[in-house]
């Protein structure tokens, strides 16, 4: 793997114990909650949230040095079937440290049982079109809005701490001159970087109900065009 590295120190490298959570966060929930809280709070308020904080985030995952960035909305609920499953806590950690060669959810993670990973068939569901055409997982490095667990999504935080670091992925992904494809939270993720609204490689999905990314969903932000299959092959492999 490439080597890749940020000016700016990776806060998921020190997570909170027993609360996996990254330390620079810990103490800066909305209204001076603690994170146990923030979460009674969000979750009282609609029963279908499930804000946890019972295992590691996913702030981002794959390969940091993909091509192909896509801005997603949050991690959802926690597959239960790998609490305690040592490999499975082991990748996450390699993930959070940016040592990932390839897409975190295209490894068919399995479980002890055989089980496979519930972001595995997430994956695998909104890429299909893009494997036929490549004839492979296609590469790329997601990077969620909120990067803690929940099983739908809310109103999130507008500022936390760890947000700065996943902000200098980005950018450093624009600085490259790599595609940037906002999956939701449009609005939300316009307004929180830097000259994203005016990038010139900049995609949207026509309909982000789902995140599928397939050719006729990715809209060039500028023209309003699909996805070309010479776009994708430029792009989506390493």
């Amino acid at each position: 793997m490439k080597h890749f590295k940020l000016s700016i120190p990776n806060p998921w490298e020190r997570i909170v114990k027993e609360e996996n959570i990254a330390e620079c966060d810990k103490d800066s929930f909305p209204h001076n909650k603690s994170a146990a809280q923030y979460a009674d709070e969000i979750n009282s308020k609609d029963d279908e949230i499930e804000l946890t904080f019972s295992t590691l985030p996913d702030p981002f995952s794959g390969n940091p040095n993909s091509k192909v960035y896509c801005l997603n909305k949050n991690p959802g609920r926690p597959d239960s079937c790998f609490d305690g499953e040592n490999a499975f806590a082991n990748a996450t950690i390699n993930n959070l440290l940016l040592k990932s060669d390839n897409c975190f959810w295209a490894e068919n993670i399995k479980n002890r049982c055989g089980k496979l990973h519930d972001g595995v068939a997430w994956l695998a569901k909104r890429t299909k079109e893009l494997e036929r055409i490549l004839g492979k997982h296609p590469d790329i490095f997601f990077v969620e809005y909120f990067p803690y667990h929940s099983s739908k999504g809310f109103s999130f935080p507008k500022s936390l701490p760890s947000y700065e670091f996943s902000n200098k992925l980005i950018e450093k992904a624009m600085d490259e001159g790599k595609m940037i494809i906002i999956m939701r939270e449009k609005r939300k993720w316009l307004n929180r970087i830097n000259g994203l609204k005016d990038y010139y490689n900049l995609y949207t999905l026509k309909c982000p109900q789902g995140g599928y990314l397939t050719p006729n969903n990715i809209i060039k932000e500028r023209s309003g065009t699909p996805l070309t299959d010479d776009e994708i092959q430029k792009y989506f492999t390493l």
